[in-house]
């Protein structure tokens, strides 16, 4: 776009294009102060006027998704300007989380944060973006029940992408990927309001490019699981 070089467009797209530049000041700023550090640069967000193009350019190929972060470029799907229009504000700002950490970061390193932070960073900052259809009282009643998002320090290079469960044998289906994100989401807004100093402080040690685990420690002093049930025994009572 002329008015904003940050926002690349498909043919038939330029209106999509103008409502997302009006969108960016304030997605960025909300990425910004939840990760405690400006953008190292400018991250290119791609707008596409058909499915085929979305598709061909998420990295993916995935005709599902309806936004995306590709080697550090945001990529927004059609229908989050049409059928899936209210979500856009949310997407938007979840896939410049994921973008955020690829300009301060390799991507080598972005791939071996474990899939759960990533993602319940990015829920966090949108404010519930890529959770949608999960409600925190489900996700609770969940977690109740031992189901829940595997907490690990690191993420599996053969499974990218893929936020894992524990115990491992519940069924796949989009629900329970909504639930992940929703659970990992709560977790990580947990971490942020327990201990504001302590959560930028490990997001410091992280756009440092230190181990996941040293980061939670540099910021916490104290290890991941022992946060975790902290997180758990900190839920609601059982209704």
């Amino acid at each position: 776009m002329p008015e904003d070089p940050r926002v690349h467009y498909e043919g038939g797209a330029s209106e999509q294009a103008r409502i997302v530049a009006k969108l960016l000041p304030a997605a960025i700023a909300q990425v910004e102060a939840a990760h405690g550090r400006p953008f190292a640069h400018p991250v290119v967000v791609g707008v596409y006027a058909t499915p085929e193009a979305f598709v061909a350019a998420n990295g993916l190929g995935n005709p599902r998704a309806v936004g995306m972060t590709f080697l550090g470029r945001v990529v927004l799907s059609p229908v989050l300007f049409s059928s899936q229009r209210k979500r856009l504000p949310a997407i938007l700002t979840h896939e410049l989380s994921h973008a955020h950490l690829r300009t301060w970061i390799s991507q080598l390193s972005v791939m071996r944060l474990p899939q759960w932070f990533k993602e319940g960073l990015a829920v966090m900052v949108s404010g519930g973006g890529g959770a949608e259809g999960v409600s925190e009282l489900q996700a609770r009643d969940a977690i109740r029940r031992g189901e829940h998002v595997a907490i690990e320090s690191s993420s599996s290079l053969l499974n990218l992408g893929v936020v894992r469960y524990a115990p491992p044998q519940l069924p796949d289906a989009p629900f329970r990927t909504l639930m992940a994100y929703r659970q990992a989401g709560m977790f990580v807004a947990f971490l942020h309001d327990a201990d504001p100093a302590g959560f930028a402080r490990m997001m410091s040690a992280i756009l440092n490019d230190r181990p996941f685990a040293e980061a939670v420690t540099a910021g916490y002093g104290t290890d991941l699981q022992t946060l975790w049930q902290r997180f758990v025994q900190a839920g609601p009572a059982p209704r």
